[in-house]
């Protein structure tokens, strides 16, 4: 089908005289158990790849977030040494421009490996240690100080925005592309709660919609089914910290 694709392309192109780049043309084999076929554009065969950038995050054939977490922290360290080099005032506003590097598209990407994790972590640790007054404490003490969640916190606060965005109709998408709600009928746990899909791969798992699921389901009925997006915020940071995942 795909070499079908690629004929039909090159046909329409041939037929308005247009050329492709060819060079810039490549094929990702994803999972282990992908065959790699050979694709052809034309008599030109397509470079074969095994990472490629979309839309500002990388992708690569083992589905694996590890190049998007290097690349996310090597971005935010160059912005901070600005910062250490150049802002003679440092405070609360630093971390709010590296959240920039470290969180764009992170539902696509969120770290699954602990070294990937501790590796992000080091970079909001790092931060926090420049900002005057805060010298000598714990990193637990430099955040509350701050008023900070860690990074992980965090991107378990944007999963869960995320989820009662497109469960609430907030965003213009269909629910049911994402997600299944429970049909059992319980006493126990809120009406919003989620089933969790199967899966054959581990990485699967950790996907955005995967996730979420058990620690939405954890969540209050009071928080789950508030009337808006910012108070479901405020009641979700008041219990975010005595969460357990």
């Amino acid at each position: 089908m795909v070499s079908n694709d690629l004929d039909s392309i090159q046909n329409w192109a041939d037929t308005w005289q247009m050329t492709f780049n060819r060079e810039k043309c490549k094929v990702l084999h994803a999972g282990n158990k992908n065959v790699h076929y050979k694709y052809h554009m034309g008599d030109t065969e397509i470079e074969e790849g095994i990472y490629e950038k979309d839309l500002g995050v990388y992708v690569d054939s083992e589905m694996s977030s590890s190049r998007q977490c290097g690349e996310a922290i090597k971005k935010a360290n160059k912005m901070l040494g600005y910062i250490v080099r150049s802002v003679e005032f440092k405070s609360r506003e630093v971390m709010l421009k590296l959240y920039n590097a470290l969180e764009y598209c992170v539902q696509f990407w969120s770290p699954c490996y602990k070294k990937d994790i501790a590796a992000l972590e080091r970079v909001q640790r790092r931060a926090t240690r420049i900002i005057p007054g805060l010298k000598g404490m714990s990193y637990a003490d430099r955040l509350k100080e701050l008023n900070l969640f860690s990074l992980e916190q965090r991107r378990l606060r944007g999963d869960l925005i995320q989820a009662f965005k497109i469960l609430k109709g907030i965003d213009n998408v269909d629910p049911g592309d994402f997600f299944d709600l429970k049909k059992e009928t319980r006493t126990r746990g809120h009406k919003w709660r989620l089933d969790k899909g199967a899966f054959r791969t581990e990485n699967r798992r950790h996907f955005f919609t995967q996730r979420i699921v058990r620690v939405w389901n954890q969540l209050p009925s009071n928080v789950v089914e508030a009337d808006t997006l910012g108070s479901f915020k405020k009641l979700l940071d008041e219990i975010l910290g005595s969460i357990s995942y």
